[in-house]
């Protein structure tokens, strides 16, 4: 073998030795960073605090008990056939079948008469829809949504 032969070959072998390690070091250091992404990630959830549990709100189409004629002040319509508090800031009750207008009509009455302010109201169809009224410093979202053949009527005082 010539002298020009063997500096080729060694040049040859020098060049593969460097390429391989610099295909094997990024893997190294990939597998490294999967490491410490690993330790981060088992040692996460116990360093952050526990979040609020989200309340099951299904609960609030289903309410139970004797509808009450008012809660925190606001009326109840006479139609209510059954209703349940279910936080200090959150009252749900079902009526039968009735337009969303019904609602509507009973809730600027009587709400109205009492001080309060209509500050918006949309319909989501015939039987559902959003009023928001204020008084004060308080906000009352009434939310009527269709369910079982009726209608249940959620209110949140905040």
């Amino acid at each position: 073998m010539s002298r020009l032969s063997r500096v080729l070959l060694l040049i040859l072998l020098a060049a593969a030795g460097l390429a391989c390690s610099l295909i094997t070091a990024p893997i190294s250091q990939v597998q490294n960073l999967a490491s410490t992404a690993e330790a981060v990630a088992t040692s996460f959830p116990s360093a952050i605090p526990s979040l609020p549990s989200i309340p099951d709100v299904t609960a609030y189409l289903h309410p139970t008990g004797t509808p009450a004629s008012e809660w925190n002040g606001v009326p109840i319509m006479p139609q209510a056939t059954s209703g349940q508090e279910f936080t200090k800031s959150t009252y749900s009750y079902r009526v039968p079948l009735m337009s969303q207008a019904e609602i509507e009509s009973f809730y600027d009455g009587k709400l109205q008469a009492l001080g309060w302010t209509s500050e918006f109201s949309a319909s989501t169809g015939t039987h559902g829809g959003i009023l928001v009224f204020r008084k004060d410093a308080n906000v009352l979202t009434i939310t009527v949504a269709e369910a079982d053949q009726g209608l249940v009527v959620l209110l949140v005082l905040a």
